[in-house]
């Protein structure tokens, strides 16, 4: 056969070919797995996962090891080490959380104590809803720092910090102290009208006041450059501040949430936010505020 007569044979086979691909079923890609639908009348939300995370859940999330354990070196650091100690040896009036069979025994059961605090016990509340100052995520990692001073060598017991002198009772007939006053001046707000609710209070004081007077207002944080070294407690809070006129007391209260002060010193680094000036909390806020903190100092 001539040459072109073999061009013409390959060039109608792979037309053929063509034909027969363009004519094969097409592969089937497998299906996706369908999108789930909501119910009829349900709203989608986000409130499950918000209240599977919240300070008090019983189920610990898993925790991350090494990365959880660094960041809650500075927690444990800044809130734990005044009665534990600053390496967890323990001082005479806490348990040293080193080597300490509690802490590997059962998350659920070291995530509550942290968070609820050991009632009768110098343990308070750490978690943001019972007036502590620590979020959920604050209590995984200092739990996951704590495991890594398992299985370490044992330390002696820190000396436990000197108890605050206690106040000098006044000789008799010697006039009443003033109140103690904010720096900055102003009068009572809004908030003295409203009635309180400790129970909304309380979270509040987690939220906005434990970082600086501790949880339930138990242990001031330190505050260098001011004249008194730390933040006032306010659980006990200052006598000249309480009163068994509750809205005496209330209203001592009130004047530092509405004006907030600024603490005697050369160079304070803490401050308290004039939370009812610049409008951080609403009145009835303040006024929840200031009866969590009554609360805290009634008998």
């Amino acid at each position: 056969m001539s040459v072109r007569t073999w061009a013409i044979i390959l060039l109608a086979a792979g037309v053929l070919l063509v034909t027969a691909a363009a004519c094969a079923p097409n592969v089937r890609v497998p299906p996706l797995t369908p999108i789930p639908t909501l119910a009829p009348g349900t709203t989608p939300t986000l409130a499950p996962a918000i209240a599977g995370g919240a300070a008090g859940a019983q189920t610990p999330r898993p925790l991350t090891g090494v990365a959880d354990a660094a960041t809650g070196v500075g927690i444990f650091l800044e809130n734990c080490t005044a009665c534990h100690g600053i390496r967890g040896e323990g001082t005479a009036i806490a348990p040293t959380l080193r080597n300490n069979p509690f802490i590997t025994a059962n998350d659920q059961t070291v995530f509550k104590v942290i968070a609820d605090g050991v009632p009768g016990s110098e343990m308070p509340a750490w978690a943001q809803p019972q007036g502590g100052p620590l979020a959920t995520d604050d209590i995984y990692t200092v739990m996951a720092y704590l495991k890594a001073l398992q299985g370490v060598p044992q330390l002696p017991r820190a000396g436990a910090s000197p108890p605050a002198p206690a106040p000098t009772p006044l000789p008799a007939g010697a006039p009443t102290p003033q109140p103690a006053r904010p720096s900055l001046p102003g009068g009572p707000g809004q908030a003295l009208n409203l009635t309180g609710d400790i129970n909304r209070g309380r979270p509040l004081f987690g939220l906005y006041c434990a970082e600086c007077h501790g949880p339930q207002g138990r242990i001031g944080r330190p505050n260098p450059g001011s004249d008194d070294g730390t933040a006032p407690s306010l659980n006990p809070i200052d006598s000249t501040i309480a009163s068994r006129d509750v809205r005496v007391f209330a209203t001592n209260i009130d004047l530092f949430l509405e004006h907030g002060s600024i603490p005697g010193g050369p160079s304070p680094q803490l401050m308290m936010p004039a939370y009812g000036d610049l409008k951080l909390l609403a009145p009835q806020q303040i006024a929840d505020l200031i009866a969590y903190i009554v609360s805290l100092n009634s008998p």
